[in-house]
């Protein structure tokens, strides 16, 4: 054999062998999850837990978490129906509480959005791949559209302020609504 034929012999072990390797370690891997499978189904099939399960882990006197909102249910023992009643008073009373705190913080976020599209809409007007820009008025007669720049310039540089205000003012509400819900009310977030 020439030295030739037996670089390409060992060439084509090289790259042969690892294919083979591999093709091993597949097949093995196969037989390996086909046995556990089966070792699976044989260990039977998986608990199924009802009510009656989870109401032997309760401490005794602790009503089931439905009972509370059921209406059919009887009171827990030792507790008059106008104790059941005014369980849910509370739920009520929060949620009232929480009110001006949502409102705020939908209002701001409101205005997030008119300011931002505010701004997009001035951002077009300086966009030349846009179909309001303000210098693509070919056949339109009159006016200066330099000034008409500037005075766009200017609205997208307040409109920029008013937004940061704006994202400061859902921060704040998003803040004063999480400290009233860790029992630290500070007041509803007053609208800017």
């Amino acid at each position: 054999m020439t030295a030739r034929r037996i670089a390409t012999v060992l060439g084509l072990l090289a790259f042969a062998l690892p294919a083979f390797v591999a093709a091993q370690g597949l097949g093995d891997a196969a037989a390996r999850e086909k046995a556990k499978r089966e070792a699976a189904k044989k260990a039977g099939e998986a608990k199924v837990f009802t009510n009656e399960d989870l109401a032997q882990g309760r401490p005794p006197g602790t009503p089931a978490e439905g009972a509370a909102s059921s209406s059919t249910s009887s009171p827990p023992e030792g507790a008059s129906p106008d104790r059941v009643s005014q369980e849910s008073a509370p739920e009520a009373d929060r949620r009232t509480e929480e009110q001006p705190y949502i409102e705020a913080l939908a209002a701001a976020q409101s205005q997030v959005a008119q300011v931002e599209a505010r701004i997009r809409e001035l951002q077009a007007k300086l966009n030349p791949m846009s179909t309001t820009f303000i210098y693509g008025d070919f056949g339109g007669l009159g006016g200066d559209k330099v000034a008409e720049e500037a005075e766009v310039k200017a609205e997208l540089a307040q409109a920029e302020g008013e937004l940061a205000a704006a994202r400061q003012a859902v921060v704040d509400a998003t803040r004063a609504h999480q400290d009233l819900r860790q029992g630290r009310p500070t007041g509803p977030p007053v609208p800017r």
